[in-house]
């Protein structure tokens, strides 16, 4: 805590005296709130993760499926901050970071199995998240004396991460055992726009909505197999004789998986594009 507290103070000393050295107005701009995610194949591993439970069920004389399932990652958390520099009364420029974040908890992805032995939850808890780092232009016209309207665009890198697990544990136990895990991560362009508009309370600090639209659609992830050996994350369907059915699966693997059985093979695609929604402070120094 103290160490955060010392960076944001050299931050803000260092802030000032850059706009009073040389006469250029430097903002902070803070903003958080909710972003669409196009998680389609993810969202269809996990629905075939349920399928493959129930149809576990149907095979076993002592089991019984007894409801739960795994919901969808649709809307994610999207937080950024940036330094903006005026360039004019219209125009700035900034350097932003950012995190993306989405997740489906334990208990939003889990089946309940009834056995001889009592019910087991059986989870799969997913996560992704990404951390932007961009470059942005705005520009700026003035509605009034203490509001503008805004448009922003820019462009930069993202490193992104996909993390999975899968366990479960009997309804009296506290905490679940994890039998199985991946993880694998990758980086690509990002691209952004955005419209805002800015309420300024005072000559220093400023209210505003965005709303934005933002290109990240990543894929070369790569990680450890359970093996230990370094691979690719795939996506693809693997077809389950006994019960007639093509299952998707996300999995990392050190080969490309090949044969009658898999159909629709190619490495994972994760795709942060879409739509956001913020609000925020603009911070003048």
């Amino acid at each position: 805590m103290k160490k955060t507290k010392r960076a944001a103070l050299i931050l803000f000393l260092l802030l000032s005296s850059f706009s009073l050295s040389f006469g250029i107005e430097v903002s902070l701009k803070l903003s958080g709130g909710l972003s669409s995610l196009k998680l389609n194949d993810i969202n269809r591993s996990l629905k075939d993760w349920e399928e493959l439970w129930k149809n576990m069920t149907l095979s076993m004389d002592d089991w019984e499926f007894a409801g739960g399932g795994a919901r969808k990652i649709n809307i994610g958390y999207d937080f950024e901050g940036e330094i903006m520099v005026s360039l004019s009364s219209h125009l700035a420029a900034s350097f932003g970071v950012g995190l993306i974040y989405g997740e489906l908890a334990e208990e939003k992805s889990e089946v309940f199995i009834d056995t001889d032995s009592g019910t087991s939850s059986i989870t799969r808890p997913t996560k992704v998240n990404a951390r932007p780092l961009t470059l942005s232009g705005y520009f700026f016209y003035p509605l009034g004396k203490k509001l503008d309207v805004f448009v922003k665009g820019g462009a930069g890198l993202i490193w992104a991460k996909y993390i999975e697990r899968e366990g479960g544990k009997s309804l009296t136990a506290n905490t679940y055992d994890y039998w199985w895990h991946q993880q694998a991560s990758a980086q690509s362009p990002v691209f952004l726009g955005g419209l805002g508009i800015v309420y300024r309370i005072d000559s220093s600090l400023g209210f505003f909505i965005e709303g934005g639209a933002r290109w990240a659609k990543i894929s070369g992830f790569q990680g450890d197999t359970p093996e230990g050996k370094e691979g690719d994350l795939y996506f693809f369907e693997e077809y389950d004789s006994d019960f007639d059915f093509w299952y998707a699966k996300y999995l990392i693997l050190a080969e490309e998986p090949t044969g009658d059985n898999f159909r629709s093979v190619k490495k994972a695609v994760v795709d942060f594009s879409g739509f956001s929604a913020k609000i925020g402070l603009l911070i003048k120094f």
